[in-house]
This record gives C-alpha cells, structure tokens and sequence, in this order.
C-alpha cells in the first residue's frame, strides 16, 4: 500500500541538481529531479506529487485493512485488535476488490442495513463504531479526503439497566460452583469490581498484601484498558483470598490452573454454565455482571458515584452514571433536609 507523503520542497545541492524533499511514513526522503534550473524542477514536482496522488487513489480497501491491521497488532490490546480484524474481514468480503476511494457514506448504509438483518442493533453500531476508527487512520494517513463512515447514524437501542446479582442470587452461584480457582475468583472479582483481563492476567508482582493494594498496569503480553494505569485497594476479604493463595502454584499468575494462566474466554464459559446451573432467572448474566455487582452494592451501600467512578476505573463520571437511578432511595434523605415553616 502506498505510503502518506507529505512535506515536499525543493533544494538545490552542491551538484547543481535539484532534488525533492519529502516525508514518507515520518522519514525524510530525497529524489533527484535531474533538473538544474528550478522552472525544470518545479514542474518535475508537479509531476511527481501527481503520480504519487494517483498510486494513492488506486489503493485498495484490502491493502488498507492489512497495514492498518498490522498497525494495530502492534499499538492496541489484543481484545481490540482481534475486534478490528474480525470486522474489516467481514466488510472487506462485502466490499470486494474496491479501491479505497470508493466506499461511500452509501455504501456503509447499504452495509448496516444488511448486517441489521443478520445480528443485533448493538452489534451493528459496535461494527459501525470500529469502522469509522479504521477509516479515521486512513484519512489520517492521506489516503482519503473524508471518512465515509463519519455520518452514518447509529441505531436507536434502548438502554438497558446493567445486569447484576443481588447477594441472595450470588449466594446460590457460587454454592453451585465446585471448582475451588474459579470460587476464588468469583468472590475476588465481586469484591473488588476489577475486569475480567485485569484479574486473569494479575500477576504476584504486581500484589502488595502488607498495604493490601493491587497495581494494574499493561505489560508486553497484556494493555490495561486504554493502557492506563491505576491502583485498586483490597478489602480485607479480598486481600485474604490472594493470601490464600500465595505459594501454592509456581505460575506468576495470582488465579491459576494446574500451574498455567487461565484462558479468560473457557472461564467466562464455565461461569455461564453455573449461572445456568444456579437457576438464575436472567440469563444475561455474564462474567462481567460481577464488575456491575460490585458497583451495584456500593451505590445502594450509599457510596458516591464519584467513589465509585474512581474505584471502578473509568475515565469520566459518565460512565458510572449508569448507576445513578440506584440512588434514588438515599435522595430522600436529602430532600427531606427541606422543611417548610
């Protein structure tokens, strides 16, 4: 695929030769006009940065997605990347052999319509989000001159409450579970409201029980949420369930199984199966239902959403608001300090 250029001036060398100065990829590039008197020279630019705008035109969506895919092998969290890869093959077997250029706004309509009728609305706005990513870093990168997907609308969903556990639904899984690693982090991960990959991939350094606190931050294996780093304190139940464990396994990993890291995706598996299991009446419960659990109890313990906010992670305040309507019954003694004479 063709490079972005950018940059472009003239000099005059010692020779008496005009060259052309060039950035390629964030590299300095010379190329000779073989030109010594500059109205020769300028218009051997012209030239070149035509033929240079014309190889542009004719990159193919297909070799876009590769580069941009191998970009993001190496920038972004595997989770991610795996989510790229997934839906630019899929658009890429829809749009063929088309050039870049060609996909419209049009087009990514006549795409959205399509997939509706295969998976649901929020899949197809997940799938228009992650396009409208990729086509940023192409227009980014001087391969086309607006992003088709920038436009499109996403579909209306309703917002849907999160999915969590009051303490009597939670007593009834972890009764049903018999495996003692995945009991362990069951109540860890309800304890503390950490991700799923920030509990799989927690690893001995990174636990500090004399101040019980948990350091998560992105290794050469593994990228934190947005690569970020932060400090999660452990309450005492939590703390004494990675104490419990301490020298029993000689793997790196706090939770593992016979010796080895736990594959994330079989655990969410198994832990669906004892959700199944336990009779629970809503069966989108998942693995992650365990993290708004967690925030669930706090907010109705009364704790602020901003206490919340910081001890779940997120970047702003928004996000926790999700649990804002929990609030509603420690409003009240609020709104009682109002008396009227």
């Amino acid at each position: 695929m063709s490079a972005p250029f950018r940059g472009f001036s003239l000099l005059k060398r010692s020779n008496g030769v005009y060259y052309i100065l060039f950035s390629q990829n964030g590299r300095r590039r010379w190329k000779s006009t073989g030109q010594t008197t500059k109205p020769e020279a300028l218009k051997a630019l012209t030239e070149f940065k035509a033929l240079l705008q014309e190889r542009t035109k004719h990159v193919s969506f297909s070799a876009f997605r590769d580069t941009f895919l191998e970009y993001c092998a190496s920038t972004l969290a595997p989770k991610t990347n795996a989510g790229f890869r997934s839906i630019l093959g899929r658009f890429g077997a829809y749009v063929g052999d088309a050039a870049l250029v060609e996909v419209t706004p049009e087009t990514l309509d006549k795409y959205k319509a399509i997939r509706l009728k295969a998976t649901s609305p929020v899949s197809v706005n997940s799938e228009l989000r992650m396009l409208r990513s990729a086509f940023a870093y192409a227009v980014r990168w001087k391969l086309i001159q607006e992003n088709p997907a920038q436009g499109i609308a996403l579909l209306n969903v309703p917002e849907q409450a999160p999915m969590f556990l009051s303490p009597d639904e939670f007593q009834r899984l972890v009764s049903c579970i018999r495996e003692g690693w995945l009991k362990d982090i069951v109540y860890f991960a309800v304890l503390t409201g950490m991700r799923r990959g920030e509990i799989f991939n927690l690893q001995w350094e990174q636990v500090d029980l004399a101040r019980r606190l948990v350091n998560i931050q992105s290794r050469e294996t593994w990228k934190s949420k947005q690569g970020k780093r932060r400090t999660i304190p452990l309450s005492e139940l939590a703390a004494n369930i990675i104490a419990s464990r301490e020298g029993k396994s000689p793997s790196p990993f706090v939770f593992s199984h016979k010796d080895g890291k736990i594959d994330e995706d079989w655990a969410s598996h198994v832990f669906k199966r004892y959700v199944r299991r336990a009779g629970l009446p809503n069966q989108r419960l998942r693995f992650h239902s365990l993290r708004h659990t967690f925030s669930t109890w706090l907010v109705q313990s009364g704790v602020s959403l901003a206490e919340v906010q910081k001890l779940l992670g997120h970047s702003s305040i928004a996000v926790t608001e999700v649990y804002a309507h929990l609030q509603t019954k420690n409003l009240h003694s609020s709104v009682n300090l109002i008396r009227l004479n």
